[in-house]
C-alpha cells in the first residue's frame, strides 16, 4: 500500500482550521491537528469521526510545546499554520498591552516557532510544503481587525517570505502564505455581514470551505510554484 501522506494544521478544532483538516482528510491524508484549550472536546471529538485524523493539545507559542508536537507528528509532508487569535479593535491610547503581547506571542512567535521545528522535521525527511495563514487586515487599514493584529499577520508575511528565500531550503522546502479577507468564521459572527457584501466586489463574503480548498490545491501543487508567494482569497477586499 502507498503510504498516506502527513499534513499538521495548527488551530484544527474549528473555522478555517477544521474544515482544512477535513478537506486534506477527504483527499486521503492523514491529518494532524492541534489546539491550545484542553477543555475543548472538538479535537477529541473528531479524533473519534476521523480514522486518519489525530489530535493533540498543545500551545504553539511555547516552545517545548511545538517540540513536542512535532515529535508526535513524525515525517510530515506540509504544514499549514493556522493558530491565531484576536480582539476587538480599540485606538492605539486605550491598547491593553497584556492582551496585545499575547496575540503576538500565538500569532506571530507561534507561526515562527512552528516554522522552526516544522522545518527541522522536513529537513530530515524528504521535504515538503508550509503555508502561513495571514490575513488581507496585514496589508490595509479599516477591516475592523485590531491594529496589533494586524501588525501580527504582516509579520507572518515577512517570515514566510524570509524563509522562501532562504537558500538552505532550495529544493527541499517551500513556503506559501494565504492571505483571507472576510471569511464567515467564530471570529467574524459579529460583524455586520450585509456590509461587507455590499462592500466587496465579489458581492459575498468568504466561507472556510473556500479558503480549506485553496489551501489543498496550494499543496498538491507547490512544485509548480516558486516559493514565497502569497494566495490572496479576499473577494476583492484588498482593492476597496
Amino acid at each position: 500500500m502507498q503510504k498516506k501522506k502527513r499534513i499538521l494544521i495548527t488551530g484544527s478544532t474549528h473555522g478555517i482550521g477544521k474544515k482544512t483538516a477535513e478537506e486534506f482528510l477527504g483527499h486521503g491524508w492523514e491529518v494532524y491537528g492541534c489546539g491550545s484549550s484542553r477543555e475543548d472536546v472538538r479535537g477529541p471529538q473528531m479524533a473519534e469521526k476521523y480514522t486518519d485524523f489525530h489530535f493533540m493539545c498543545a500551545d504553539v507559542s511555547d516552545e517545548n510545546e511545538v517540540e513536542g508536537l512535532l515529535s508526535w507528528c513524525g515525517n510530515i509532508d506540509a504544514a499549514f499554520n493556522n493558530a491565531g487569535i484576536g480582539w476587538a479593535p480599540s485606538p492605539a491610547h486605550h491598547m491593553d498591552i497584556k492582551a496585545a503581547g499575547r496575540i503576538l506571542e500565538v500569532n506571530l512567535l507561534g507561526t515562527a516557532l512552528c516554522m522552526k521545528h516544522e522545518c527541522r522535521a522536513m529537513l530530515k525527511g524528504s521535504g515538503g510544503a508550509i503555508l502561513n495563514n495571514s490575513s488581507v487586515a496585514a496589508y490595509k487599514a479599516g477591516t475592523g481587525a485590531d491594529g496589533m493584529y494586524s501588525a501580527s499577520k504582516a509579520g507572518i508575511l515577512r517570515l514566510t517570505a524570509e524563509a522562501g528565500a532562504c537558500e538552505e531550503y532550495r529544493g527541499k522546502i517551500k513556503f506559501f502564505s494565504v492571505i483571507p479577507g472576510w471569511i464567515e468564521t467564530r471570529m467574524t459572527a459579529m460583524d455586520d455581514k450585509e456590509i461587507w457584501k455590499k462592500r466587496l466586489p465579489s458581492g459575498k463574503v468568504g466561507t472556510v470551505k473556500e479558503v480549506a480548498e485553496l489551501v489543498y490545491r496550494v499543496v498538491e501543487n507547490q512544485r509548480c510554484f516558486d516559493s514565497g508567494q502569497e494566495f490572496h482569497i479576499n473577494g476583492g477586499g484588498i482593492l476597496v
